[in-house]
């Protein structure tokens, strides 16, 4: 069985993408304009999709590890300058990685570009900070929940109840699409919720975060799947890195 298994993996090698499936930077600047912007004006719908997509990109976290995620005051923590949050999944959910370790890891997100702001380039930053936009929606949604899950639906009779896996992936998909119809341009096909966490990982490697890091912040418990399925071809903390890349040009 063994030589069997070895012989089916030269004949039909593990293919994976050498560059990345969508550009970040094109999706990170849609998060700064509308409808997505100013968040206090935004529809719960474009909150959303925004709060998921950039969770998504500075944990590079599975998306069934985001939707395990909690508001129980446990399990959840924003400070109160928005400067950095903490957060933890219910403790019943069980990870893909069931090292203890993997299984109370808490996300730590740090605040991106804060207040005060030097000019307008530092100010439109601070739009894609992850805290930010993670207070605005657990504000929104305190009165229409009726989970502790963090994430939850809206509209029609299932506002407020537990977000499924697929939904939340359609968010991510759904958000990466609504960002190239805005900039004119055709959204690549095949598209998957997955390849936030491709994207992340590889943005954060060749900005100069350690594979140490990245596989910790992944919850990899070695760096074989993210060098072997995941390292695309692409040119300070994790979540960091990854918003720098869009900004460049900025």
């Amino acid at each position: 069985m063994l030589r069997f298994l070895q012989g089916v993996r030269r004949l039909r090698p593990v293919v994976h993408a050498s560059a990345p499936q969508w550009d970040l930077p094109l999706v990170l600047e849609a998060l700064v304009t509308g409808p997505f912007e100013p968040l206090e004006l935004s529809s719960l719908k474009a909150l959303s999709w925004k709060t998921a997509l950039l969770l998504a990109l500075t944990s590079a976290k599975r998306v069934s590890e985001l939707t395990a995620l909690s508001v129980h005051p446990s399990c959840l923590l924003i400070r109160g300058d928005q400067s950095g949050a903490t957060l933890r999944p219910n403790p019943s959910f069980v990870p893909k990685s069931l090292r203890s370790e993997f299984r109370s890891r808490a996300i730590q997100l740090g605040g991106f570009s804060l207040p005060p702001h030097g000019g307008a380039r530092e100010a439109k930053l601070h739009l894609l900070c992850p805290v930010r936009a993670l207070a605005y929606y657990v504000e929104r949604t305190a009165t229409l929940r009726r989970t502790e899950q963090l994430f939850v639906c809206f509209g029609g009779g299932v506002t407020g109840k537990a977000l499924s896996k697929k939904r939340l992936a359609g968010w991510l998909c759904e958000t990466i699409a609504h960002a190239y119809k805005q900039a004119g341009r055709a959204c690549p096909m095949g598209v998957r919720a997955h390849s936030t966490r491709a994207v992340a990982a590889s943005t954060a490697l060749f900005s100069g975060v350690s594979v140490e890091d990245i596989c910790t912040a992944a919850s990899w418990s070695t760096p074989g799947p993210f060098i072997k399925f995941y390292l695309l071809d692409m040119s300070g903390s994790f979540s960091s890195s990854v918003l720098a890349v869009a900004t460049q040009d900025w």
